[in-house]
């Protein structure tokens, strides 16, 4: 597998249509006569649409022949703007709507008459109750999903090069007596000026990034992000965090680091988070198991006397942040080319500080590629 350019470029038609085409031979092996998407994940990477859930409903309808998109009529001109590929729009009134208006009615034109039809788990309720056809439950798009096209890759290691630059920018700002605040000030700035410059078909619906320096006193609560009035002092472990999606496509990067020194108590859960770190980089290959990278993790936590890890070894990335498939115990999966993952075993010490690196990693034919480069040894990473 050769590593494409960095691109924030929008998706090609060819690209999507390939998608399509995915999901139909999908839906011919599972014997149904159409699908229904509703998650705005699968939508945005069906049509280049970003939207959000709110009353009024934005719904995604293949049949073998015809990609139908249900839309309030006053989304209509930014659907326009941003689709790529093929839709035919089924335009609703506005929510609520008198009866033969309403989105149930154009949800209803798109189905077929007869055969099965197929679900995500992310439909709502009220979404299945309109559907008179037998009805299958099949996550066809996340499973797609998961393997990286080539223009995924590219865009993705374009979002791990925003994060990392900004990470750098971050830690540079690191200094004693310094709010965290003001260290992370220029970050959001720094990703706007990346996509406007590097990509013209821009979309901010399609960003939700951040990044974030926690205190010593928050890094043994990872997902602890209430210290933006919090000064930075000598000493450590500080956890500096990058993460999200930028212009439709996530990954991230965090790094433990020190300011002005290394405390001598700090050394070594570092040093066994480091361990972790590396026995997951040396199974991560094609074939391998995810719960087996984890299980092999968490072997090394137990062994050094610490408790099990509060999370997973990795998930992956795509057009979210978070997603399947997973580096994690309870999920066997056999991991693949052209899958991506974070790479974040970490160890925690309630009261006294969290030891965590992560990477945006590519999984290639022969094993892997660290999409997020920067330094991660213990001497390199101080700050001050």
């Amino acid at each position: 597998m050769t590593m494409p350019p960095l691109t924030a470029a929008q998706v090609s038609a060819p690209e999507i249509a390939e998608r399509h085409r995915r999901v139909r031979e999908n839906m011919e092996q599972a014997g149904l006569t159409a699908y229904v998407s509703f998650d705005p994940d699968n939508v945005y990477y069906l049509t280049n649409f970003a939207n959000f859930v709110h009353e009024r409903p934005f719904v995604l309808v293949l049949t073998m022949t015809e990609t139908f998109f249900v839309v309030p009529v006053l989304e209509v001109p930014h659907v326009l703007r941003h689709k790529v590929g093929d839709l035919t729009l089924l335009d609703y009134a506005e929510f609520p709507a008198v009866v033969g208006k309403r989105w149930s009615d154009r949800f209803a034109d798109a189905l077929p008459t007869q055969g099965t039809v197929g679900i995500e788990g992310a439909c709502p309720a009220y979404l299945q109750a309109q559907i008179g056809n037998p009805i299958k439950l099949l996550n066809i798009i996340d499973e797609i999903r998961e393997i990286k096209s080539a223009h995924e890759i590219s865009r993705i290691a374009w979002t791990s090069d925003v994060m990392t630059k900004a990470l750098a920018m971050m830690l540079g700002k690191v200094q004693p007596g310094v709010m965290v605040a003001h260290a992370i000030g220029d970050v959001t700035p720094y990703f706007y000026q990346r996509c406007l410059t590097e990509s013209p078909q821009y979309n901010v619906m399609s960003s939700h990034a951040a990044g974030l320096i926690q205190p010593p006193a928050f890094t043994d609560d990872p997902h602890n992000f209430s210290c933006l009035t919090a000064t930075c002092e000598p000493g450590g472990p500080f956890l500096g965090l990058v993460a999200g999606k930028i212009n439709g496509y996530g990954a991230e990067i965090e790094r433990t680091f020190f300011l002005n020194s290394i405390p001598e108590d700090t050394k070594r859960p570092f040093d066994t988070m480091m361990e972790m770190r590396l026995k997951a980089y040396d199974m991560l290959k094609p074939g391998a198991i995810g719960s087996e990278i984890d299980a092999a993790c968490q072997a090394i936590a137990h062994a050094a006397g610490y408790e099990t890890p509060l999370h997973r070894t990795g998930h992956s990335f795509g057009v979210t942040s978070h997603e399947a498939p997973f580096l994690a115990l309870g999920e066997d999966n056999v991991i693949q080319p052209g899958m991506i993952f974070s790479i974040e075993p970490g160890i925690y010490l309630k009261g006294k500080g969290g030891y965590r690196h992560s990477d945006t990693v590519l999984v290639t034919e022969t094993g892997y590629e660290v999409l997020t480069k920067y330094p991660d040894r213990k001497e390199d990473l101080i700050v001050g």
